[in-house]
Formats: structure tokens, C-alpha cells, sequence
């Protein structure tokens, strides 16, 4: 290239702002996902769906923080998941252990179960054994 077509590039160059030739590539938009038809939707298994309501985070962590005893105690986001997946376990733990000591009552006691929901007397019987085991 001889010098006086370098310069005009330059002058150019820098008459248009840019300091050089800058690499721009096209992106083309990425197509938007669309979910198939209903005839080639798979249905749900069990194992994909969890129908069990869980403990939102900011309830667990109020709950936590109420019983720090320093009140500028932090938790990270991942602590307190760990937490709660804990606590859910726990939860359905004694549901579990209290329907089935309410079962074994009602067939001692020469009779079908009182009704269909547990009473807090349900859950106060499991509660020593199920706090000793967690």
C-alpha cells in the first residue's frame, strides 16, 4: 500500500470516529420456543411433578431469624434452602408417623378411625420419638 493511500485511510478513519475496522457480525434472532402440539406432548409422570406444597423462603427465614440471638445474623440463599428441604422432610415425616399411630389406635380401640383429620393429641404422641430420630 503506498503512504499516501495509508494516510487518506486514516483520515478517513478518524473523520468517521472509528479508530479502525471493528469486527460486527450478525446475530440473527434467536427463534422464539414454542412448546409441540398437544398430540406430541409427553404426558407427566409421577416423578416430574411435586404435588406437595412447599415452605416459602421468606417464612423460613423469618422463622430463623426470630430465634437468632444476634440479630445482625446473615443466612445465604442456599443455607436457607437446605433448611428448608429439612424442615419439609420433618413435616411430612410426623404427618406420616402420626396417621399411622392414629391407625394402630383405632383398630386397638374396636373401631375405625374418628374422622379423616389429625388432632394436635396425634401429632404430641409422635413428637418425643420423631425429635429424638432428627
Amino acid at each position: 500500500m503506498s503512504p499516501d493511500r495509508r494516510n487518506s485511510s486514516k483520515a478517513f478513519a478518524s473523520a468517521s470516529g472509528s479508530s479502525g475496522p471493528k469486527n460486527t457480525k450478525f446475530k440473527p434472532p434467536r427463534p422464539a420456543r414454542r412448546s409441540p402440539p398437544p398430540e406430541e406432548q409427553q404426558p407427566l409422570d409421577a416423578s416430574q411433578v411435586d404435588p406437595s406444597p412447599t415452605i416459602p423462603a421468606k417464612l423460613l427465614s423469618r422463622i430463623l431469624h426470630e430465634h437468632f440471638e444476634d440479630e445482625r445474623t446473615r443466612i445465604s440463599k442456599d443455607a436457607n434452602a437446605a433448611v428448608g428441604r429439612y424442615i419439609e422432610v420433618f413435616v411430612k415425616e410426623a404427618l406420616a408417623r402420626a396417621v399411622e399411630e392414629r391407625k394402630k389406635d383405632g383398630s386397638s380401640g374396636g373401631g375405625a378411625m374418628r374422622d379423616s383429620f389429625l388432632e394436635v393429641e396425634d401429632l404430641e404422641k409422635v413428637a418425643p420419638k420423631l425429635l429424638l430420630d432428627f
